[in-house]
């Protein structure tokens, strides 16, 4: 009897261990948001990858889409690599093609041709399979609602004092048709926001705005269409 129980208790354990194990093989939540702010130079590059893949496509279709964001400028990252770091995390899935799918065939060329016009004079293309999907999972779907432009830069006046608001809505009114670094420290000079409570300089509201994707770097400072919404919130 005695040694039943011990049996019954180690198949206990052993279950409640597996299930522990299995826990944490499966992707968390956590593990998206640690993918996403690990090094803020891949945040918005990787949002990007997850918006270029809320429909299935061939990878090499949305690497191609994905290498031609702003967001780009500000990763050293490939958009092969920052799909790879998405699926390890569990925020994009790839799916099996299976085989004879002519629709996919036909796509998946498209897309290649498109990504060996533009290498040609860079690099070689590495030898990668072609015969997977990407889908951006619900991890990936809640990402995006969580770091939604206008969401991330509502929190982030809501945290700072109200006088900083004039100063981004000055950034993102002067953006709307490009604007160089010293433009807008011109535009700033002598702004409230600069000396009280304390002393900043105008690079303080660049680098926020870059941050949220307010605005963007493309030989000029632009306001994005993120950043429209967000002057919407300073009115």
């Amino acid at each position: 009897m005695e040694t039943e129980l011990l049996n019954e208790t180690a198949s206990q354990n052993e279950l409640a261990e597996a299930g522990q194990a299995q826990e944490k093989a499966m992707p968390a939540y956590e593990d998206v948001r640690k993918a996403l702010l690990t090094n803020r130079a891949n945040t918005l590059a990787l949002l990007a990858c997850l918006r270029e893949t809320l429909e299935e496509r061939p990878f090499r279709e949305a690497e191609a889409a994905a290498a031609h964001s702003e967001a780009m400028g500000l990763t050293m990252q490939s958009p092969h690599a920052l799909y790879g770091i998405l699926m390890k995390c569990g925020a994009v899935e790839s799916i099996e093609v299976p085989e004879g799918d002519t629709d996919f065939v036909a796509a998946n060329e498209t897309a290649k041709a498109s990504v060996q016009a533009e290498a040609a004079e860079s690099a070689d293309l590495p030898d990668q399979p072609v015969d997977y999907l990407l889908r951006t999972t619900d991890l990936g779907r809640s990402a995006l609602e969580e770091f939604e432009p206008t969401k991330r830069f509502a929190e982030l006046i809501a945290g700072e004092p109200v006088e900083y608001r004039s100063a981004y809505d000055t950034v993102l009114s002067l953006c709307e048709k490009g604007a160089s670094k010293s433009a807008i420290e011109a535009a700033l000079a002598g702004h409230e926001a600069l000396s009280n409570p304390k002393q900043i300089y105008p690079g303080y509201f660049i680098s926020k705005l870059e941050t949220v994707d307010g605005i963007s770097w493309n030989g000029e400072w632009r306001t994005t269409e993120a950043g429209r919404r967000m002057r919407a919130l300073l009115a």
